[in-house]
């Protein structure tokens, strides 16, 4: 009895233990304090596994998934999640399976893989369809976070109205449905009505929300100001969460705010503050793909090794099951055999060892074979993955063109082979290579007054036009946004501006076709510099600095009149220059005469 006594009293201890556990593991989640609960998530486990308490432990892997994939470590994250899912599934936790479904649609939405992430959410929308509920609404708010970074707005409008109509008094995660519902209406170009809904949204109570939250509620806040014309108090929201905002988690959001400061600053025609802010917004686009396309690698390593080590785990069954069956069969033949050789002479019972050790050799050897085969077969399916995973970081997606990666990795060959040839050629044979930066003009418009998927399509058609007027040899680059570099080879500064004003003229004319048959017309810009940029002193300028020049040339082709080209040349040769000075000021040099322009822009150009 008194043993009893004590199993019941020590089962209660742990009861409590876990409730507190518990308690502490919320409230460190509400309070976004995910690494403290990793030094005591172990023990909160252990609990819930010595008391069954399935929905807890499922919940203590899903959490520690999230901390893993947030901090690199996909593979973890990866595993975590899937073991979750099938501890729910297996218990048959419905519940617990949608929340490792929703779990599995942001690891999805990370990789930018829309369609996988739509199915798992759906999965988890399927159980609290009809529960109406906080949980519900939580789930079609992801479904409209899903579309909206899909770039389908109307679809995630009809996602965030089913979020709000279950979430009429629910405090912060009404806040979050509004804000969310904001940005909808902003990317739609619905500024009053997203101003209406930020309206609903109590500041103070976004101060204490999660730092994410109140980051989208103030850039909606800023862009409303912004499309509404309030460009000072645009300016000063924007600032604001900028100087509050220094963790790497928020490239994007910081990203934004630089680029909603820009765009303000360029409407007052303070340009010197509307560049300084481009160009940190320029570098956060780029510290922000980098992290993303390491992401993505690391999760697509990640699921590729767990795919890989399910398969490996299966195929050794087989072969465990198979030897087991192959080991029966011998030990039944081996008894068999006995039985028949005691009535057989010592000359019998050689022949037979003699023969039994030939066929294990045999065996032996077969088997040997057969795994050789099968490690060629997986190395081979190992470097088709990698090829794979290399071809997806160097291309772009909508357009098939080449992106920023696949330049930085080859513009050095094509230096060094330009080195080489001038190397061996007399100086007025000397080869240069020209970087021309193309731009369409006002793509915003038509993505404002046509939506993204309009100009998702002018993209494509544009870059195929651009392929059209190009040769083999020259690069052809999606440089960001609706921009493009074209790195042409060995063509004088004429023959440059001859090719680009034909370029120009063959998007000028063309028809783009939208949906439904719609026509409409395009335009763009463009700026190009040689490399060499001083024929003397080809190390000088490099070729970022051409490409910058290049870039000025082309902010000078849309000031002046769109629809042109611009390129930028020395007038003289001055050995003594100071490139960054050249290519800060290069406006500066321009009216001095140092720097010389061309155009086919027949009015003087404003510098």
């Amino acid at each position: 009895m008194y043993g009893c006594e004590l199993l019941a009293s020590t089962a209660g201890q742990e009861k409590q233990q876990l409730d507190r556990y518990y308690d502490k593991f919320n409230a460190d989640i509400d309070a976004d304090k995910m690494l403290h609960v990793m030094s005591y998530i172990n023990e909160l486990r252990q609990l819930a596994v010595s008391q069954q308490a399935l929905e807890i432990e499922v919940e203590s892997y899903l959490l520690e998934a999230l901390v893993k994939r947030r901090y690199g470590a996909f593979e973890e994250g990866v595993k975590l999640n899937n073991y979750a899912l099938e501890l729910a599934q297996s218990a048959g936790n419905k519940e617990y399976t949608a929340w490792a479904y929703l779990h599995l649609a942001h690891l999805e939405m990370e990789l930018e893989r829309f369609r996988f992430a739509q199915e798992y959410i759906q999965h988890a929308i399927d159980f609290y369809e009809n529960d109406n509920s906080e949980y519900t609404a939580f789930m079609y708010l992801w479904q409209s976070k899903i579309y909206l970074a899909k770039g389908s707005y109307h679809q995630a409008l009809q996602a965030s109205e089913k979020a709000q109509s279950v979430t009429a008094n629910i405090g912060d995660l009404s806040n979050e449905v509004a804000v969310n519902h904001a940005q909808i209406l902003l990317k739609l170009g619905d500024y009053q009505a997203a101003q209406l809904m930020l309206a609903k949204v109590d500041p103070n109570q976004i101060s204490k929300s999660q730092e994410r939250v109140r980051l989208h509620y103030y850039l909606a806040l800023a862009n409303c100001y912004l499309q509404a014309g309030d460009f000072k108090q645009a300016i000063h929201t924007a600032l604001s969460q900028l100087e509050n905002s220094y963790n790497t988690h928020f490239l994007d959001e910081q990203a934004q705010l630089q680029f909603l400061v820009a765009s303000a600053y360029r409407q007052q025609k303070e340009y010197k503050l509307a560049y300084r802010y481009l160009n940190r917004y320029s570098l956060s686009k780029d510290a922000l793909s980098l992290q993303r396309r390491n992401n993505k690698v690391l999760q697509l390593e990640a699921h590729f090794k767990f795919d890989s080590q399910n398969q490996q785990l299966q195929l050794l069954g087989k072969d465990n099951a198979l030897k087991e069956q192959r080991l029966l069969q011998q030990q039944q033949t081996i008894e068999n055999q006995q039985l028949q050789q005691q009535r057989w002479l010592l000359a019998g019972i050689l022949i037979m060892c003699v023969l039994a050790f030939i066929y294990w050799r045999w065996q032996n050897q077969r088997y040997l074979v057969t795994l050789k085969q099968q490690v060629a077969e997986r190395t081979h399916a190992l470097a088709k993955s990698n090829e794979l995973l290399k071809t997806m970081s160097y291309t772009d997606s909508l357009t098939g063109l080449h992106n920023r990666h696949y330049f930085f990795s080859v513009i050095n060959q094509q230096l060094a082979k330009l080195a080489r040839i001038n190397h061996l050629l007399p100086p007025a044979q000397l080869q240069n290579l020209i970087f021309a930066v193309v731009d369409i003009d006002h793509f915003k418009n038509i993505n404002d007054s046509h939506g993204h998927a309009a100009g998702d399509q002018v993209l494509e058609q544009f870059s195929k036009i651009l392929q059209q007027h190009s040769r083999d040899s020259d690069l052809l680059i999606r440089w960001g946004g609706e921009e493009f570099l074209l790195v042409m080879d060995n063509l004088t500064l004429d023959e440059a501006a001859h090719t680009l004003n034909r370029m120009r003229n063959a998007i000028a004319n063309h028809q783009f076709t939208l949906n439904h048959n719609e026509a409409l017309q395009c335009t763009c810009s463009v700026g190009f510099a040689s490399y060499p940029f001083i024929a003397a002193m080809p190390e000088l300028f490099n070729w970022e600095q051409v490409i910058e020049l290049a870039d000025g040339a082309l902010y000078l082709a849309k000031e002046n009149q769109r629809n042109s080209w611009v390129g930028i040349t020395p007038a003289t040769e001055k050995l003594h220059w100071q490139s960054d000075d050249v290519v800060k000021h290069y406006r500066k040099y321009l009216l001095a005469g140092d720097l010389q322009s061309y155009s086919n822009i027949t009015a003087k150009l404003k510098f």
